[in-house]
């Protein structure tokens, strides 16, 4: 029998496989959950799927997973209270649903301003410098949440300039919740009609609708939502879900001959794997299960800040959030765990992936690391 020649390339594959997954525990600060499985979609490599054109359309091209990514979309608009009259599609992340947010406020307002808080995403200042849009940067609070106050002091600023506004629904670095009602509280109090509001959801978007006495944010409240579908389901590709109304998504429609299809997205070729990902990721639980699931990720939360502040350690925590926040830790410390750090403080996120004992071995080596620091002081003093 003929042995089977490996290549050099596939030696090499094979060796940052292995590389890469010595590391896949050992990812603690970054929303990324790593606890999935769906190995019925391999065979689905082998085709050159592209979701070109409308996700509620089919086209030209046969090869695609339209109707699973309509299927997704329907299921993210029922968790945002929203039944009829949706539109939305599968995006390559975050960034792109908020890109894709900024492009249709300003189609609807030209003129408008965006205002955003100084804990909002890299890439909501990336989307105003990609549009070319006027901006204003709001204050936060010590929590991450925006600082109401200076949001107002900016509304009677602008009160002629048509106002878009992004909210947090979780702040990347410390997991705050923008209050909706009090933003629109202050844009009513100040009779401003023409107003936009996007809703960051990143990672909590899929965390606050299986919440105890969670916000109510529905999608009829707002004008647009994006969620990142790798950060709490968790998937092999980065992905998320735009989601919008039927009426805004028609300022834009444009039919494509080529196509035989509206072209309606931000990006003409999508790829249709992520479709499959999240349409096979809600098949596998109810959600019941996934209530479950969020209701423990938080729990874990709780336990790490408790576990936290026992060895002198403060840390604390946002409602409805598994973002663990901390005074920084040392760099080799940052570097093992892949915590996240931000100035003088960091983070962990105990997504599904995380265990209590994941959780122990971090606190053992922040131990270890607070010695050290009161041993090297007690040297330098002597």
């Amino acid at each position: 029998m003929t042995q089977k020649v490996i290549q050099p390339y596939q030696n090499l594959l094979i060796n940052e496989y292995s590389n890469l997954l010595e590391k896949k525990n050992l990812i603690s600060g970054y929303p990324e959950n790593q606890k999935f499985s769906y190995k019925e979609l391999n065979k689905f490599f082998k085709l050159s799927i592209n979701n070109v054109g409308d996700s509620f359309q089919d086209s030209n091209y046969p090869l695609n997973t339209l109707k699973y990514e309509a299927e997704v979309v329907k299921y993210f608009s029922e968790l945002y209270n929203k039944k009829n009259d949706y539109w939305g599609y599968i995006t390559s992340g975050g960034t792109e649903g908020n890109l894709f947010a900024i492009h249709l406020a300003r189609t609807k307002f030209q003129n408008g301003i965006v205002l955003f808080s100084s804990h909002s995403h890299y890439s909501i200042m990336k989307a105003v410098a990609v549009t070319r849009s006027q901006f204003s940067i709001i204050s936060a609070q010590e929590n991450g949440e925006i600082d109401y106050l200076d949001f107002e002091k900016n509304i009677t600023k602008f009160k002629k300039i048509p106002i878009i506004v992004v909210l947090n629904i979780g702040t990347t670095i410390t997991g705050a919740i923008d209050k909706l009602e009090i933003i629109k509280n202050i844009l009513q109090k100040h009779k401003i009609k023409k107003y936009y509001i996007h809703c960051d959801a990143a990672l909590h978007g899929f965390i606050l609708p299986f919440c105890e006495n969670h916000l109510n944010i529905a999608l009829d409240k707002i004008d647009s939502l994006s969620i990142s579908g790798h950060k709490f389901i968790g998937s092999p590709i980065p992905c998320g879900i735009f989601l919008t109304h039927l009426e805004l998504k028609k300022r834009i429609e444009k039919s494509i001959d080529y196509l035989r299809a509206s072209d309606t997205t931000l990006l003409g070729s999508r790829e249709g794997i992520s479709s499959l990902i999240l349409w096979v990721a809600i098949q596998q639980k109810s959600k019941d299960d996934f209530r479950k699931l969020v209701k423990n990720c938080l729990k874990l939360a709780e336990y790490a800040v408790r576990k936290m502040l026992k060895i002198g350690i403060h840390a604390w925590v946002n409602k409805f959030s598994p973002i663990v926040v901390f005074p920084r830790p040392n760099d080799s410390l940052i570097k093992k765990w892949s915590i996240a750090p931000y100035k003088n403080i960091a983070h962990i996120i105990t997504l599904p992936h995380m265990t209590k004992k994941n959780i122990d071995k971090i606190i053992t080596d922040m131990q270890i690391d607070m010695k050290k620091r009161i041993v090297s002081k007690k040297i330098i003093v002597r």
